[in-house]
């Protein structure tokens, strides 16, 4: 029995003293200090162990309950739950925990249009101060305040503490700016390293937004073919590149990751032909079939990689919180350029989410939207394989949606028009192609919004809407 669980409460933090509680016994479980099984204190030890009223270590034990990290057992009090969401993150050969990177960078040749020497006004702190002391409502000035340069320090330290870590990366504060998701770090980091004269590389398939983007930069974009182990390793084409754009763990959109031995190489080749690589962990934590690979970033030894990272889609769309993690002269840059364009992320969004992660419920909310999506790619799965209309990819380890590929007449933008009057919804692929070169038949199949018992049902409805199209073009 755990009769003396450290926990260090301070009256004068901005949280109050059962969140401080809950919080503290989530990070001891999440850093595996206390195990599965393990008994807490009754609440009547903690109290007085820790000099509050047994009521407060009550509800923040009740809290603790409703999110899954702890469980009652009759007549033994309080133990931490066998399930009790813990992240794990698989071993690849030649992982290396990165602070910061190496030297081999020049980023003063590097970055096209340097923004950090503008002159901001800066916010004094004590208007804040004031706001909440009038209102009496703890962290007033920090959600309402103007960040101006600045981020919410408690979702930086989450941020670093909590899912960077799941990711094999170790990073700094300085090291990470806050977006308003992974589209405007992509949107940022173009801004900063591609100009007229730079050649990128992409993906092709690919994210139809980033091409779009890179394409207000410049028009020496190359798209090198995806296989089943992501991007193909052209050599000649990279040598001569300036910056790769990838999304190597989970291939947007053909889910297809990159192994181990591919990533090796491309590191390799980005310290020789001197190329930065932006890499894109698109749907990171929706790893629930295995351990999920650990991301480029984690064996980037010399702060070559530049990584983006989204926490839109594990808590909802419209949040539209997402990081970049860089070295310092990138993101200093970066962080001015953000605050030309709108300063910086909601200072409420940031607070809240930073108390999401502390207090537990992120990381139970990412246990229950693996188990759903879990049992929604199965039934997708098997509805498909019973029609055997189609030959699809899907990550190995999760994610949420199937990269379909049709019979070679069909075209899916046809299908897609059938299938929504059928009240099915597809996003047909040729927008992921390079322009010229797009097949007609892929298309990309969703199952994260709709409820495990209506894919069998939709499936049957888009074998339908395919025989249609098919009479139509017969």
């Amino acid at each position: 029995m755990l009769d003396h669980l450290i926990i260090n409460l301070d009256s004068s933090a901005e949280t109050s003293l059962q969140s401080q509680i809950q919080q503290s016994v989530v990070e001891a479980i999440l850093a595996r200090a206390i195990l599965p099984g393990d008994k807490l204190p009754s609440s009547r030890a903690l109290a007085g162990q820790l000099g509050v009223s047994r009521n407060t270590v009550v509800l923040a034990y009740q809290a603790l309950i409703d999110t899954g990290y702890i469980q009652p057992r009759e007549r033994s009090g309080y133990v931490v739950s066998n399930d009790a969401p813990v992240s794990h993150l698989a071993a690849m050969p030649g992982m290396a925990m990165v602070e910061d990177g190496g030297e081999g960078v020049d980023w003063r040749d590097k970055i096209v249009g340097a923004c950090s020497d503008i002159r901001p006004v800066r916010k004094p702190l004590n208007w804040r101060d004031c706001a909440r002391q009038a209102l009496g409502m703890r962290n007033f000035g920090r959600m309402v305040g103007d960040f101006g340069l600045s981020d919410d320090p408690m979702l930086l330290n989450y941020i670093c503490s909590r899912s960077l870590p799941r990711r094999g990366i170790t990073a700094r504060p300085e090291q990470i700016l806050v977006t308003l998701g992974a589209q405007n770090a992509l949107y940022l980091v173009a801004q900063l390293l591609v100009s007229g004269e730079r050649r990128v590389v992409i993906e092709d398939p690919a994210y139809p937004d980033l091409r779009d983007i890179l394409q207000q930069r410049t028009d020496r974009i190359t798209a090198l073919p995806v296989d089943t182990g992501g991007l193909v390793i052209d050599e000649p084409t990279l040598a001569e590149s300036d910056v790769v754009f990838i999304t190597p763990s989970h291939q947007c959109p053909t889910t297809h990751t990159m192994p181990a031995d591919r990533r090796r190489e491309l590191l390799e080749l980005a310290g020789r032909h001197d190329f930065l690589i932006v890499e894109d962990d698109y749907e990171f934590e929706m790893n629930f079939l295995e351990s999920a690979t650990p991301a480029l970033k984690s064996q980037d030894r010399d702060g070559r990689v530049i990584y983006v990272g989204s926490l839109s889609k594990s808590v909802f769309p419209g949040l539209r919180l997402g990081y970049l993690v860089a070295p310092e002269p990138l993101i200093e840059e970066a962080r001015a350029l953000r605050h030309l364009i709108l300063r910086h992320p909601p200072g409420h969004a940031q607070r809240t989410l930073a108390y999401f992660m502390a207090l537990g419920h992120y990381d139970a909310q990412i246990r229950r939207l693996r188990r759903h999506l879990a049992g929604r790619r199965r039934a997708l799965q098997m509805a498909l394989e019973s029609h055997r209309l189609f030959t699809q990819s899907a990550s190995h380890f999760g994610g949420t949606s199937f990269w379909v590929r049709g019979p070679d007449w069909l075209d899916s933008r046809q299908l897609a028009e059938q299938a929504a009057a059928d009240g099915v919804l597809i996003e047909p692929g040729d927008v992921f192609f390079a322009p010229g070169s797009s097949p007609l038949n892929y298309f990309r199949l969703a199952y994260s919004s709709i409820p495990e018992a209506r894919i069998a049902e939709g499936v049957s409805r888009l074998a339908s809407a395919i025989e249609t199209v098919r009479r139509a073009t017969a």
